[in-house]
């Protein structure tokens, strides 16, 4: 492993009200750069590898990391950073059918008392086929002794928080002010990140006793409306990912971009548009847009990112972590490096990308003088480290004045209000349940028949169907390609991208796995299963067969 040199530094555009200061990006030819920050030196060096994926890494007071692994379980590393052999917490501890452990937030006074806070993903009894909601987010306390955590209670102190298996959020962490920070995903339903009433698509602020649910402190800047969002700080996230404050008391967040979905005028943020991923700074009861807006598009009353991708080539922006210097790092998993953002008084004024040639780079945070992070690998995940050099005089945002979240400022500059959550915009009318599975059938028919004309020979070398279509209505569709039935071995999933002219273009190949699959396989027949999820109302699924010949051996 090398480190790569870092690439150029670039100003940034962010057009923002963050407390009483505007957030400008700065030029160099506005302002002279400040000195040199603290950057990662010397090659990173791999601690260990894991099984799972790693989610989240906790640093232990006295020494250690806990290692969260998405697929449920907790690892731990000693004060050497070896891996301790046994679990930490394994998934079985939890009374659930757990899809993911996500965020791992220690108490602050994590020293005494030993607690925990553990982001779970619980799967549910599945609803109508294609129904988005399939899944609850939940927060459990946990309870360390001697390097293994228990569960305190029988369930957890926070629940509530639905889930559609990807879009889950679940980033924790404890701010200056001892109040619990975690985010929430959109879980690809255009309303709830507006939606003051729902916990989806929003970084929620919870008081965390030693004992019983977690609350919405008083200070919350909806706390009068009661319900849901009493709980909220703030909104309009799609799929926040990292989260971190700085020694001025902001809250930074990383957040991933539209992929193109589709939620028609009401919501235009997403309609044919890609990467846009963004890193923000957090202001109490401030509204980020999604998916009204999204980039650098905004409109009143909503706050806009202080960096931000362009459409190609996306971020996919992973964790985000406070380096001892001041500057801001994130690891991307698009993008696969570690990119550094320069930062004074919340601006952006240049950035640089360092760990580059590694893969898909996942969680960072910061560990005294070292920055840890992990990176994805089909042989095992890795936890790796590099060191960071001595931070410059000059050169860091330690010397603001820093603001307490909950006392006015909500972890910006100044105490101006944060801007009035925008009003959601009323939905398009949604076609009629039959006239949605009509177009659905009509669709999957489509596909069936470019699939028969390209035969088994084509499909099996990797030839791609291509579909273009009108949407059967607003919302999100899938296409399928199974074995046998419609609940057969997946082939391949393929989603649409929307043109210019407003159709929607599926493109449908078999990856290496579907085409190993299908070359296996003895029947001749394969299911096209359409599915469509409506922005609202019921949704739709369609399968209709096709035969095909296996080829002569």
């Amino acid at each position: 492993m090398v480190l790569p040199r870092p690439a150029s530094s670039r100003p940034v555009r962010a057009r923002s009200a963050i407390g009483g200061a505007a957030l400008v990006a700065l030029t160099t030819g506005l302002l002279a750069a400040p000195a040199a920050q603290a950057v990662p030196t010397g090659a990173p060096v791999e601690l260990a590898t894991v099984s799972g994926t790693p989610w989240e890494l906790a640093p232990i007071p006295g020494g250690g990391t806990f290692v969260v692994q998405r697929d449920g379980g907790i690892v731990r590393l000693d004060a050497q950073d070896k891996l301790v052999a046994g679990d930490a917490l394994a998934r079985t501890a939890i009374p659930r059918d757990v899809r993911k452990f996500l965020g791992l937030a220690l108490a602050p006074d994590f020293a005494t008392s030993r607690l925990a806070y553990l982001y779970v993903s619980v799967k549910t009894a599945e609803n109508v086929p294609g129904d988005e909601v399939n899944g609850v987010n939940g927060i459990w306390r946990l309870k360390e002794q001697d390097g293994r955590f228990s569960v305190v209670g029988d369930g957890p102190v926070f629940n509530g928080i639905d889930s559609d298996g990807n879009h889950d959020g679940g980033r924790m962490v404890f701010g200056p002010d001892g109040a619990l920070y975690v985010t929430t995903g959109d879980i690809h339903m255009p309303a709830r990140p507006q939606d003051l009433n729902s916990l989806n698509g929003k970084i929620l602020r919870l008081a965390a006793p030693a004992s019983g649910p977690l609350t919405a402190p008083a200070d919350n800047p909806f706390a009068a409306q009661g319900g849901n969002a009493q709980y909220v700080w703030s909104s309009g996230h799609r799929h926040p990912q990292g989260l971190a404050f700085d020694a001025a008391g902001r809250l930074w967040e990383t957040e991933h971009g539209p992929t193109g979905e589709q939620h028609g005028d009401a919501y235009p943020g997403g309609n044919d548009k890609q990467g846009r991923d963004e890193l923000n700074v957090i202001t109490k009861g401030g509204n980020y847009g999604w998916p009204l807006v999204s980039g650098t598009e905004t409109r009143p009353g909503t706050i806009a990112p202080v960096a931000v991708a362009g459409d190609s080539p996306a971020w996919a922006p992973g964790d985000v972590a406070v380096g001892a210097d001041g500057s801001i790092y994130s690891p991307f998993l698009a993008g696969q490096e570690l990119r550094r953002f320069d930062v004074r008084q919340g601006s952006v004024f240049a950035q640089a990308s360092h760990v580059q040639n590694l893969g898909r780079l996942r969680v960072a945070v910061a560990r005294g003088s070292d920055l840890l992070f992990t990176r994805d690998s089909s042989s095992g995940a890795n936890i790796l480290k590099v060191p960071l050099s001595a931070p410059t005089p000059g050169g860091s945002d330690a010397a603001d004045v820093p603001a307490t979240p909950g006392t006015g400022g909500g972890g910006g500059t100044g105490t101006t209000p944060a801007p009035a959550p925008v009003a959601t915009p009323a939905a398009p009318a949604t076609p009629s349940t039959s006239k949605i599975r009509s177009r659905t059938r009509s669709l999957a028919r489509k596909v069936r028949t470019a699939a028969d004309r390209l035969g088994r020979r084509r499909l099996e070398a990797g030839r791609t169907i291509v579909v273009r279509t009108t949407a059967p209505s607003v919302g999100r569709t899938t296409i399928e390609l199974r074995l046998r039935s419609s609940r057969g071995t997946l082939l391949v999933r393929a989603k649409p991208r929307t043109t210019k002219s407003g159709t929607q273009r599926y493109a449908v190949r078999l990856g290496p796995t579907g085409r190993k699959r299908l070359r296996a396989a003895s029947t001749r027949r394969i299911v096209v299963r359409v599915t469509h999820r409506p922005s609202s109302g019921a949704s739709a699924t369609t399968a209709v067969g096709l035969t095909v010949a296996k080829k002569r051996r």
